[in-house]
Order: structure tokens, then sequence, then C-alpha cells
């Protein structure tokens, strides 16, 4: 009976050396497969904490040019107000938030908020080689510095 062996004088059943080879082999070969999309997932999760994140900056700025016609800038060493990190606490988050003025334009025109992975301010082992830094604009436009293809979906 496979999985049975019965040991003379002990009567110990159990199985045997290869039976546990096999096993470990599957589990390996499962597990190969399972740990690359556990980590594609993982990126994607942090991916949506980034753009939650900078879609809240973006009303929050929207609300301060309403209130003064200008956007304003801010980072991690001046907050001005605003949550410079995705997640509650700045090490549980994967993106370091920052707003600077859009290329060739002023705070009173247009601001740029980005979304930096894995900073030295947050958790650092949350880098994103496909998407890299993610940005949204006061115009609406969304960008990313990596070459994925899906980094906004």
């Amino acid at each position: 009976m496979p999985g049975k062996h019965h040991r003379p004088g002990t009567g110990f059943t159990g199985f045997t050396l290869v039976e546990m080879m096999v096993v470990l082999v599957v589990a390996a070969i499962l597990a190969s497969i399972a740990y690359p999309a556990y980590l594609g997932l993982l990126a994607r999760s942090r991916r949506s904490e980034a753009q939650a994140a900078l879609l809240r900056a973006m009303q929050q700025q929207e609300r301060i040019y309403t209130l003064t016609n200008r956007y304003a800038a801010f980072s991690q060493d001046d907050p001005q107000g605003f949550a410079w990190h995705s997640g509650p606490a700045p090490k549980d988050s994967a993106y370091e938030l920052s707003a600077t003025a859009c290329a060739d334009e002023t705070l009173e025109t247009c601001v740029r908020v980005e979304a930096r992975p894995g900073t030295d301010a947050v958790n650092t082992g949350a880098g994103d080689s496909d998407c890299g830094v993610l940005n949204l604009d006061s115009r609406g436009e969304r960008g990313a510095s990596g070459n994925g293809t899906r980094c906004w979906n």
C-alpha cells in the first residue's frame, strides 16, 4: 500500500524518502510558479496605493488653488500640510510624494505631483522597476518614468 510502509519490529508506518522527495519537488515547482505572480500582485497593489495618494494630493491642491489662486509645492522636508507619503505612516508607505510646478510653468498655472517608490524616507524595499516614478498634474495628465505599459490601469 503506497505511503504506508511497515518497519519490522517497530510497528511504525510512514513515507519513504523517495515519496518525500517527490512531494518536495512538486512543492518547489508550485512555489516557483506562485512567487512571481505574488510579486506582480504586490507591485500592482503598491502602485494602486500611489495612485490613490496622488489623487488625494491633487484634490487638496485644487482646494488650495480655489482659495489662493495658486498651487502649493511640497516635499518631505517641507510638507505644507500635505501627506508626503502614500500610506498611513512613512515606513508603511511604498511611495514618497512631492509637488512642483509643471515644466516651463509656475505654480499659478500648473502643479505636478510625483510619487517616488522605495526612497530612504519610506519603505526602501518598495521599488518599482516597471513604472518607476508615477506622476499626475493639474491638467489631468498621468505618467510614469518607467517603461511599463499598465502603470495607471
